[in-house]
């Protein structure tokens, strides 16, 4: 009801906005040539600058000029173009020639570069699918390391494309991050995007019978922000508003990600103080109500639709012994939604249990997948790396699933359950015993487990296996081990560069991953079979072998010495480790 009535309010109020104003081409632009600019200095109220034109940078990216200007303004001197200025329209003789978007590295003066107005109105000329991560060439793996890898990469891939410039020296004005109840820690990962700020509230109450219609207006100038998360903790970036055309709003006059079409939220903003620095100036920016969304991402600006609400991704999580819920949503893109869904997870972990130290987590995950079986996470983390597994590991599982091979998917929702402890919850499987070692087909195997817990204290169980249906007189193995042992054995035995092309194998593959919280027992034998397509084939006639070897399309990954008659798991009450490995025999009649 209260997204319905913001909409109406949105729609209702943008059919207010101002007359756009004449163009002045690039063209007509002379070095030398005097004009003023509008920004926000402090609050909500526009304020001009001069400028002067001092020349062009020619070719400054594929069939795209830059026009260098000087500014001038008291609230620059001293420290150069400000931080979340960018989008800032700039006019000779009342006719808009673009916008301040870029500056420069080496200069302690207000010297700015400016995005013809020409090239930020062909933003809206666009229209193709969102930009997404090739990912044929990454192995589908979730151990920890390979989650990190992930991470890094997608945080490489944004710092890359928000900073992109095609001339060294020149670099896009920053956008401002600002955000509301998060920790600094967990935001260490947007570091290398944005400029940085800490926590700013500006309230806003919309449910209240009386709202400005200001709050729905935009025009040039005006700041803008672009929530990535909001609710109970919210992160945004905002810069400038450069151009309005009816319900067509233009602002930043360089990329945000240069992602193509994309359906982000469009907020005002208010700037609360400019803080002067040699090193980096900026503006502290505020964000407010929603006034629309933004539709395209693209290398001369942004431009976003006035009354549009777009569709973002709630995210529930309850703690189960603080007794405490968090309700946020962030926005819906393949590359930026594992990166947020994570900092929102690890901001909760950092606020809620202990910062330093040894912390253990259960964690009772889902992800709703549109038309879709789910994705469900249940297991334990242990350590002082607890919190940064889980939430690379909850990165890494978004980042396939939403750059899939198959097809885009909408994810509905995620929920989490998780207990937290700050005791060390860790086990090692010191000792493994079996009552013999040679076995009639089908008889149970009484395994007795030894494990060696955290305080130093011997803890023991049992587990009842079945020997496998197997000729007299064969051998048969059994390996009892925690998951990355296991993977270990299967990475040996099976040389794969398989991956889930269809979505629904990518998502029996993620659901069907090992837990921390698990001893896994495997009654293994030797074989001459193939992997094909993420399913073992053991013991094939050797002419059926031979016919898929050597087709090039049978889809063989590799050959296998020894074929999984079994798999069978354990849990136990913490994260496990260890090994232990049995070679036994079918008995002779």
């Amino acid at each position: 009801m209260k997204k319905n009535l913001l909409a109406w309010f949105i729609i209702s109020f943008c059919a207010l906005s101002m007359f756009p104003a004449e163009i002045m081409k690039l063209s007509e632009i002379r070095a030398g040539m005097e004009g003023t600019g509008k920004t926000i200095f402090k609050g909500t109220k526009i304020e001009t600058f001069t400028f002067k034109v001092l020349g062009f940078i020619e070719k400054f990216a594929p069939d795209k000029d830059l026009i260098i200007v000087e500014l001038n303004a008291p609230e620059l001197e001293g420290g150069g173009v400000i931080a979340g200025m960018s989008g800032s329209p700039v006019y000779i003789d009342g006719k808009i020639i673009g916008a301040v978007s870029y500056g420069f590295s080496f200069s302690r003066k207000p010297i700015a570069g400016v995005t013809p107005i020409e090239n930020i109105l062909e933003t809206s000329d666009y229209n193709q699918m969102a930009y997404s991560i090739d990912i044929s060439n990454i192995k589908v793996e979730f151990d920890p390391q390979s989650n990190k890898n992930i991470a890094e990469l997608i945080q490489t891939e944004l710092g890359r494309r928000i900073n992109f410039s095609h001339r060294e020296g020149v670099q896009p004005i920053k956008l401002i991050g600002s955000n509301k109840g998060m920790n600094p820690a967990a935001l260490a990962y947007l570091e290398p995007v944005f400029t940085p700020i800490g926590s700013v509230k500006v309230s806003q109450d919309l449910t209240k019978p009386n709202v400005d219609q200001k709050l729905f207006q935009i025009e040039p100038a005006d700041a803008a922000a672009i929530p990535l998360i909001r609710g109970d903790f919210e992160y945004s970036a905002s810069g400038t508003v450069s151009y309005v055309d009816g319900n067509k709003v233009y602002l930043f006059g360089h990329p945000f990600f240069n992602l193509g079409t994309v359906d982000f939220p469009l907020h005002k903003a208010e700037v609360v103080s400019v803080v002067p620095s040699f090193e980096s100036s900026f503006r502290l920016t505020a964000s407010k109500n929603m006034i629309g969304s933004v539709v395209q991402d693209r290398f001369s600006a942004i431009q976003g639709e006035l009354g549009i609400v777009p569709y973002m991704i709630p995210m529930k999580v309850f703690l189960k012994n603080r007794n405490r819920k968090f309700e946020i949503e962030m926005v819906n893109h393949p590359l930026l939604t594992p990166a947020l869904s994570a900092i929102s997870i690890e901001n909760i972990f950092i606020s809620e249990f202990q910062q330093v130290g040894f912390n253990s987590i259960t964690v009772d995950a889902k992800i709703f997948i549109e038309n879709e079986q789910n994705i469900v996470i249940s297991d334990m983390f242990s350590g002082t790396s607890a919190f940064g597994d889980f939430s690379n590991l909850l990165l890494a599982v978004n980042f396939f699933l939403m750059n899939n091979k198959e097809k885009r998917i909408k994810i509905q929702k995620m929920d989490f359950e998780i207990s937290g402890s700050e005791l060390v919850k860790r086990t090692n499987l010191e000792n493994v015993i079996i009552n013999k070692n040679a076995f009639n087909p089908g008889e149970i195997i009484n395994v007795k487990l030894f494990f060696n817990n955290e305080r130093g204290n011997l803890v023991t169980d049992e587990v009842q296996l079945k020997a496998p249906n197997m000729k007299p007189g064969s051998t048969f193995y059994l390996m009892a081990a925690d998951k990355d042992e296991m993977a270990r054995f299967d990475s040996k035995n099976i040389k794969s560069n398989y991956f889930p092309i269809k979505l629904n194998n990518l998502i029996r593959a993620i659901n069907n991953l090992r837990k921390n919280n698990r001893v896994y027992f495997k009654l293994l034998a030797p074989a001459e079979g193939l992997f094909i397509n993420g399913y073992e084939y053991s013991n094939l006639p050797l002419s059926m072998r031979d016919v898929f070897i050597y087709n090039s399309t049978s889809g063989v990954e590799s050959e296998i010495k020894y074929s999984t008659l079994m798999e069978y798991q354990m849990e136990v009450p913490a994260v496990v480790t260890g090994k232990k490995l049995f070679k036994l025999k079918i008995k002779e009649k």
